[in-house]
């Protein structure tokens, strides 16, 4: 069996350990993946090469949408936390103040 099943097996537990989102599980599988990927530089089976082409983009592709879903989560934190501070407004020359918030309810939002 040449090496390449081994950069597919690589590529498969990077793949599982995006989508459980154990980004840690990732750093070690790096090196794993470049040492399987330079043992097998030599290949020429197609077949093989397109497959590993596919998990590479697929892998990619989660990462990008993990990474959206962080960006999102980070933002929403901010708006709920810009929200318990009050509010903010603008006069006509674009000048911002800043309203704190004396309601009680809102707090417990």
């Amino acid at each position: 069996m040449t090496n390449n099943p081994n950069a597919e097996q690589v590529l498969d537990q990077m793949h599982s350990a995006i989508l459980q989102a154990d980004f840690a599980a990732l750093a070690p599988l790096t090196p794993a993946l470049e040492n399987a990927l330079i043992a097998a530089q030599n290949l020429r089976d197609p077949e093989i090469l397109r497959r590993l082409s596919q998990k590479a983009s697929r892998n990619a592709a989660c990462l990008l949408a993990a990474g959206r879903g962080v960006r999102a989560a980070q933002r929403r934190m901010r708006e709920l936390k810009d929200a318990s501070t009050g509010f903010a407004t603008y006069d006509g020359r674009g000048k911002r103040a800043q309203h704190g918030l004396a309601s009680q309810l809102t707090k417990r939002f």
